[in-house]
């Protein structure tokens, strides 16, 4: 697959957003345009070596960042990946649907967690056909009753945080549960969830948001719909069903500039985004797509999203 490449947030050396023609000739394996890549950053090294200033200092520090993806790689096929996936959350209004959408909860994960730095969310916006309701007037989606109680408890931390992140933390338990039996229930609506029961009655003013998230990963030849629908099957809603949908999946083998060389994907990626993609995909290797690898993922999640939430609490109010 040889389609632009964009690559988002942090991932970037200078926290931006690039994009460039991938082009070239896609090979067997999808090879040539990375091969390229390799070839020209080593050829511009070579005519450098030597020379002084800036700009060739530069050069040479790309040629660096591609001979350590190049280790890291060690001959394997793989390849850089964007996936662009959609979640939806029901909430009151914007700033709530924010924190449901894009704050602790929702957040796709890699099989090394929650990753900021391969991952950048949009601005949630509210759903135009609703979705909340059905025909008949049955609720669709899922809300923590006690959220309802305490809606006006707007401050950082708060209650209102508090019953969403311990909500989402039940969920990804209940997620865990299902893809390890076929005989788990639903939550008792007494925990505080509405577990999807279409027979309750919504909230008035509940609504239906969605945000997308656009996240790197990295896939051998034939793994990338896989890996990008366990990133999406990471997303779930309070009664811990999936809750998201890939919407876009395209490979970033870097761009041509201006003189016709292939410049490589890792030029761009910041020290930190290049080593979190393959501790990843070093774990995920083995097993892409398995639901027993992704019931892990979520039972650490449940541990690690409350902790998180708990220690950032803490640091604000020490």
């Amino acid at each position: 697959m040889c389609d632009d490449g964009v690559r988002g947030g942090g991932a970037l050396r200078d926290g931006g957003v690039a994009s460039g023609s991938a082009g070239g000739h896609c090979g067997i394996g999808d090879r040539v345009p990375l091969t390229a890549a390799v070839e020209a950053a080593r050829e511009r090294a070579g005519e450098l070596a030597t020379l002084p200033g800036p700009s060739a200092a530069r050069l040479r520090r790309d040629a660096a960042d591609v001979e350590r993806w190049e280790r890291r790689r060690r001959g394997r096929h793989v390849r850089l990946w964007i996936v662009d996936i959609e979640a939806r959350a029901a909430a009151v209004d914007a700033p709530e649907a924010g924190f449901r959408l894009s704050r602790y909860v929702r957040r796709p994960l890699h099989r090394i967690g929650d990753v900021p730095v391969l991952r950048r969310t949009g601005v949630p916006e509210l759903v135009p056909a609703g979705g909340v309701h059905g025909d008949d007037g049955a609720c669709l989606v899922s809300y923590p009753r006690g959220a309802l109680a305490c809606l006006r408890d707007r401050v950082p931390f708060g209650e209102l945080e508090r019953v969403h992140v311990a909500a989402y933390v039940k969920a990804l338990a209940l997620a865990r549960a299902r893809l390890s039996s076929a005989q788990v229930t639903a939550p008792d609506v007494g925990d505080g969830v509405d577990g999807g029961s279409r027979s309750r009655t919504c909230d008035p003013g509940l609504g239906l948001w969605r945000v997308r998230h656009r996240v790197l990963c990295l896939a051998g030849p034939g793994e990338a719909p896989a890996r990008a629908a366990e990133l999406a099957a990471t997303v779930v809603d309070d009664a811990g069903l999936p809750s998201a949908r890939v919407v876009d999946l395209r490979a970033d083998d870097g761009y041509v500039d201006a003189e016709g060389r292939r410049i490589h994907p890792a030029v761009l990626l910041c020290s930190r985004a290049t080593t979190a993609l393959w501790d990843d995909y070093d774990v995920a290797e083995a097993d892409v797509g398995e639901p027993s690898a992704l019931a892990d993922v979520l039972a650490r999640a449940a541990v690690q999203v409350w902790k998180t939430f708990a220690d950032d609490a803490r640091s604000v109010f020490r």
